[in-house]
């Protein structure tokens, strides 16, 4: 892709690709991998949830006590998220915005969630969004990311999946990079496409994926 996808007419129910109205992504809950590291105490606040989405993780994390800012550029994702802090008497922040141009945070956060945002940039936007969450990240600061794996989707099908060596590769140009594991994502697709992958007990498509955690 060189250009993002309408992320708003897709929030909205309204994608000219996805037949169901739904959004695959909108589990309900922080991505599988993501609530075991939440789980297992490896976040250290403030955090970043960049590409928040309707900030399922970004609640998540701030009903636990953490200074949360997430950060979509979709302004239908994040009336959503909003209404979804006030409705839960949440303290999360929610910023509009092109993360690739994050300003005025360097040196603030001590976690970064990438849970399904790297996938979805065109290919030229990576290494700016990497530059720029790096600049908003602290010394010694963490980056979790979820990222669809090649494998994910038919060639020349689904958003810019990675294979292992790329996602290190770029990601190394601004944190080091500390390990990639293989993972999946939770989504639930259309049933013509949902029967290619496993599913899990909740009947969710679990989809190929890299899990990378890496640090400044």
């Amino acid at each position: 892709m060189s250009e993002l996808p309408d992320f708003d007419a897709v929030y909205r129910g309204e994608s000219p690709v996805l037949e169901d109205p739904g959004v695959p992504w909108n589990i309900g809950e922080p991505q599988p991998v993501i609530a075991e590291v939440i789980e297992r105490g490896e976040i250290e606040g403030p955090v970043l949830d960049a590409g928040c989405g309707v900030g399922v993780t970004t609640l998540d994390l701030a009903a636990r006590g953490f200074e949360v800012l997430g950060v979509d550029a979709s302004e239908t994702a994040i009336a959503q998220a909003e209404a979804g802090r006030d409705a839960r008497h949440a303290s999360a922040t929610f910023q509009v915005g092109d993360i690739t141009e994050l300003s005025g945070h360097d040196g603030r956060f001590g976690t970064v969630i990438d849970s399904t945002l790297f996938h979805s940039l065109p290919i030229d936007a990576r290494d700016p969004y990497l530059a720029a969450i790096a600049r908003a990240a602290r010394d010694g600061a963490r980056l979790h990311m979820l990222v669809f794996d090649t494998s994910a989707f038919p060639e020349g099908g689904g958003p810019n999946a990675v294979d292992a060596e790329e996602l290190r590769a770029a990601v190394a140009e601004h944190w080091s990079v500390d390990s990639i594991e293989p993972s999946t994502i939770a989504a639930f697709m259309p049933p013509a496409v949902a029967h290619h992958y496993p599913a899990d007990e909740r009947g969710r498509a679990r989809i190929p994926a890299h899990f990378l955690t890496a640090h400044r």
